[in-house]
């Protein structure tokens, strides 16, 4: 699918992107995403030299209110949900069709935002898709509490007189960093208990994004265990990652990441935002990533880039080479931006119109 050796000139070589032969790897392989600040973008920002993390963890609690008492208010927030909505019925699209006998038939979200918008869109999605199972972990019915053993679980459909027996399938959503809704309960001064509540809390679990998480992960049994998880999940065979708003600044996900590639049986598929980048002379967003991931070359890794994707749609249905039009490609990746609604659209299964929207793309979505 992809050829990213690096060229004697020591530049990383754009990819040649073929959209349906990625949708295809969806079905066939276990299926992981890895969502960053980028992902719940416009509705809550980055954070940006010199802001404290109090406010916007403050920010992320007001949003997250919102999104828990149905009450979104028109606008960034309303985008934003529309977006994860649009991501979460994807992938139990893609989950739907895809082989059982192959591979599970569950997908795995890892974030390190602390926001409820994955909550909230699961929650409005389930209402229309009886046959989805969604598991964030915790276990419990007036008090529930978050373990780790709890991922392990798997449901069938048997039929009424069991007739048959199918596998449901399962999102899994593992937040690394915590939530805005998670409190450390007091109960147990002996155990780590992590209570899950229906709102965000005052004093919530979290790994503050003060550029010492590496530190503060470790210092949690329950943050390390959903790290070690990331490692396990993607050290099976068969296994896919794509990876959203993420840019790999943090230093100890840039390292498992690293570790991870070392498997030859994943591939992971990294979305660059916008084909600037945030480093000067440094070339574009692929080599940026680059950079941050300390990582020159590996067959697995596919890093694509709004030119990338712009180049897919003009080409497609031709039998030019790849890239044969630059100033076309470059006008059309100027209205292209990688967000999670954009992605989206290019992973939706059996999507015939996904490529002509994309030129339309809505904007506002960064990376952190």
């Amino acid at each position: 699918m992809s050829d990213n050796n690096t060229s004697n000139d020591g530049e990383y070589p754009a990819p040649h992107l073929d959209i349906r032969q990625l949708r295809k790897l969806c079905y066939s392989k276990r299926l992981n995403f890895l969502l960053g600040a980028g992902a719940s973008q416009p509705a809550i920002p980055t954070l940006t030299d010199g802001q404290k993390p109090k406010e916007l963890i403050d920010q992320i609690r007001q949003v997250s209110s919102d999104l828990a008492a149905g009450s979104v208010s028109a606008g960034k927030e309303m985008d934003t949900l529309g977006a994860y909505v649009g991501f979460i019925s994807m992938i139990i699209s893609i989950l739907s069709m895809s082989n059982s006998r192959a591979v599970p038939r569950s997908a795995n979200i890892f974030t390190t935002n602390y926001d409820l918008f994955i909550e909230a869109a699961m929650d409005q999605v389930m209402q229309e898709n009886y046959g989805v199972i969604f598991n964030d972990g915790a276990n419990g019915y007036f008090r529930r509490y978050i373990n780790t053993f709890n991922y392990d679980r798997s449901t069938a459909l048997r039929g009424q007189f069991d007739n048959y027996n199918h596998e449901t399938p399962t999102i899994r959503l593992i937040k690394p960093h915590g939530s805005i809704n998670w409190g450390q309960s007091k109960a147990d001064k002996d155990q780590e208990l992590i209570e899950v509540l229906s709102q965000p809390v005052e004093n919530p679990f979290l790994v503050l994004p003060d550029a010492n998480e590496s530190e503060h992960t470790m210092e949690s049994r329950h943050f390390f265990e959903m790290l070690r998880l990331f490692n396990i999940e993607l050290d099976k065979p068969q296994s896919i990652l794509f990876v959203i708003g993420f840019s790999f600044q943090d230093k100890h996900i840039k390292g498992m990441m690293q570790r991870a590639l070392q498997n030859p049986g994943l591939q992971v598929c990294i979305f660059a935002y916008s084909d600037e980048t945030s480093k000067p002379d440094t070339g574009n967003a692929r080599e940026d990533i680059m950079h941050n991931l300390g990582t020159i070359s590996n067959p697995n890794l596919l890093i694509l880039s709004p030119k990338d994707v712009a180049n897919c749609v003009i080409n497609l249905g031709k039998h030019d080479p790849p890239h044969a039009d630059s100033k076309a490609t470059e006008n059309k990746s100027d209205s292209i931006r990688l967000n999670l609604k954009t992605v989206t659209r290019l992973l939706m299964p059996n999507n015939a119109d996904s490529f002509p929207i994309l030129a339309q793309a809505d904007s506002g979505i960064g990376s952190k």
